[in-house]
């Protein structure tokens, strides 16, 4: 009979982030806010007790802080008795969030819970007095561990028929993280496991196929870089199979961008309501969403929407009684990236014009014309690395910024 394991692999829980900057909101979206990295948990474990897997994989930084609350703590640990009850083993590693150091020893979770140490070592998975599994791991005792660790990571003599390995680090050559733990595929790949865990990176993504080596992402956006659905997947493992990978959403709140065009708009209230539209457009969600508005291209509206205090009165009336609702739907920015009325096909006859655009369509690598920034002692230390999307974005927004100030200084 064909040997069969299934389990949840899951990362980056992040349990008790502070979301920093939403304060402001009302109290009661930012209550709903601060529970939603609880929320997603619960609905982690209730799949995991639905799905009836045999156990559990927790890729890194389960906590936000190597200060981790006591209250971060009972929660989870509340949540692992519930999987011993339904008895679901627990197989965790420690990132560079909550790396362990001795003050975290002092906090016991159920005898179902098994934290990997500083050094790679393998842990059985035994099920019904059968060995199906050897689970490989190490978690950080440091915050910067950037020690290649794939050399420790080594096959017992044994006749397990799975072999998995968890690492919560970057895949060597991407410079848009924090290189901890750095590997390659190749070096993974060479160690014939049947599944790599992966955790560290917020964004899902397979990295191969078979076997799978795969970064679920986080289990609910933090902020506006992670737009979209956050989850986990379970998988089934069969010898002789392929891989069957399942992605399960645990996400309570959605964090999206919203563009809206003022092209051909005339009046405030023509704009709210094609905002309104446009944001109630499409399926009704179960989701709750956290909205950065974007008014962009040029048009009459462009002056109108300069006025901060424009800006907070409709801010105000297209959040109003969203704060009352479940799920709720409200904008937490808006980004006013418009510019006056023209027309680029006839500006571009003006030889300035036609330079200027010439010389923004070679700006290519940003990163070149910026990296003195990241090179600053001071600047480098609350710099993140601008993604594709938005190097676009700060090339688009310069582009409207100047053009407004060519029009305006040429009416003068």
């Amino acid at each position: 009979m064909m040997k069969k394991i299934r389990f949840l692999h899951a990362a980056d829980l992040h349990l008790d982030s502070p979301f920093k900057g939403l304060t402001h909101l009302p109290p009661e979206i930012f209550h709903q806010i601060k529970n939603s990295t609880f929320r997603a948990l619960t609905n982690l474990v209730d799949m995991a007790i639905k799905k009836q897997v045999d156990f559990l994989l927790l890729s890194g930084d389960l906590f936000d802080l190597e200060q981790r609350s006591l209250f971060a703590q009972a929660t989870l640990r509340k949540e692992f008795l519930r999987l011993r009850q339904a008895e679901i083993q627990v197989f965790i590693i420690h990132g560079n969030h909550d790396y362990i150091t001795e003050s975290h020893r002092f906090f016991r979770y159920p005898e179902n819970v098994h934290v990997f140490n500083e050094k790679v070592e393998c842990e059985k998975y035994m099920k019904n007095g059968e060995h199906l599994a050897n689970i490989y791991g190490f978690s950080y005792n440091r915050r910067h561990m950037t020690e290649n660790m794939t050399k420790h990571y080594r096959k017992p003599d044994t006749t397990a028929p799975f072999h998995i390995g968890m690492l919560h680090g970057n895949l060597s050559g991407r410079e848009d993280h924090d290189p901890y733990a750095p590997f390659s595929i190749p070096e993974l790949l060479e160690k014939e496991f049947d599944y790599w865990a992966l955790g560290h990176i917020h964004k899902r993504e397979i990295l191969h196929q078979h076997p799978p080596i795969v970064y679920p992402g986080n289990i609910q956006g933090r902020n506006r870089k992670e737009t979209g659905d956050k989850g986990c997947y379970i998988v089934e493992l069969t010898e002789g199979e392929e891989a069957k990978l399942e992605y399960i959403e645990t996400s309570t709140i959605h964090w999206d961008e919203v563009e809206v065009s003022i092209y051909g708009v005339e009046t405030l209230d023509q704009l709210l309501d094609l905002t309104r539209e446009i944001l109630n457009a499409g399926e009704e969600s179960e989701k709750s969403k956290l909205i950065r508005l974007i008014f962009k291209n040029s048009g009459e509206l462009h002056q109108s929407l300069q006025n901060e205090h424009q800006q907070e009165d409709l801010l105000a009336l297209l959040n109003e009684g969203q704060n009352y609702k479940e799920p709720f739907m409200y904008i937490y920015s808006i980004q006013v990236r418009t510019t006056v009325a023209f027309e680029k096909e006839s500006l571009q006859e003006k030889t300035f014009y036609r330079d200027f655009y010439s010389i923004l369509g070679q700006l290519e690598d940003l990163d070149e014309v910026i990296s003195s920034l990241y090179r600053h002692s001071d600047a480098r230390h609350y710099l993140d690395r601008l993604e594709e999307g938005e190097k676009e974005a700060v090339i688009e927004e310069a582009e409207q910024w100047l053009m407004t100030r060519f029009l305006e200084s040429e009416k003068r």
